[in-house]
């Protein structure tokens, strides 16, 4: 693997900043200076990497969507040479205590953290967005051995996701932990066990 250039470890030092900054606090809050100074950086720097704030959060949604893809993807690895069933482990994993406290401090699932802005987005953001809702649904379709159909994997995936961001507008009461723990149980009965016996 070819290290990074000075120029692409600053690039990226950028975007992991802004992703962290966009997941905890949403896309209103993203300003290039505040960007910069949490990064350890001039705020002149940016247009060496940037060419506007626009072109910064498509960039850093990317990221976001990446770094919770390779998290959740070692958590499951993990959970599967436990002996979990992959769907089961998917849902387990995305509905868990620790994807909830990842989401509230700036790392977890970005779409969970910012979905319902998406709308509101420029085309090319949006455009980002759209992909990393299709890979979750693909995803879904993947880990059930494809005995999910397309519809079926979105209506899970919305509902993972939908249930993420209820319980982190609860977080620290004892109705996210419930309500947590209800919908995997029921999601893993309804699709995963469920899938199993087809």
């Amino acid at each position: 693997m070819t290290a990074l250039s000075k120029k692409e470890m600053t690039h990226q030092r950028i975007l992991q900043t802004a992703a962290k900054i966009i997941r905890r606090d949403g896309f209103d809050s993203l300003a290039v200076a505040d960007v910069m100074k949490q990064a350890g950086l001039t705020h002149g720097g940016f247009y060496a990497h940037f060419a506007n704030r626009d072109a910064l959060l498509a960039e850093a949604l990317a990221y976001a969507g990446n770094e919770s893809a390779e998290v959740l993807r070692q958590s499951l690895a993990q959970a599967i040479s436990e002996g979990s069933e992959p769907l089961t482990a998917f849902i387990e994993t995305y509905l868990s205590e620790q994807h909830l406290n990842n989401c509230t401090e700036g790392a977890g699932c970005p779409v969970a953290a910012l979905g319902s802005d998406f709308f509101r987005l420029d085309a090319t953001t949006k455009a980002v967005a759209g992909k990393l809702i299709e890979a979750y649904v693909e995803k879904v379709q993947q880990l059930s051995n494809q005995k999910l159909n397309r519809e079926s994997a979105f209506l899970l995936t919305s509902t993972l996701i939908g249930s993420l961001q209820l319980a982190r507008g609860l977080k620290g009461t004892d109705q996210a932990s419930f309500y947590l723990t209800a919908s995997r149980e029921d999601l893993v009965r309804r699709y995963a066990e469920s899938q199993q016996h087809q």
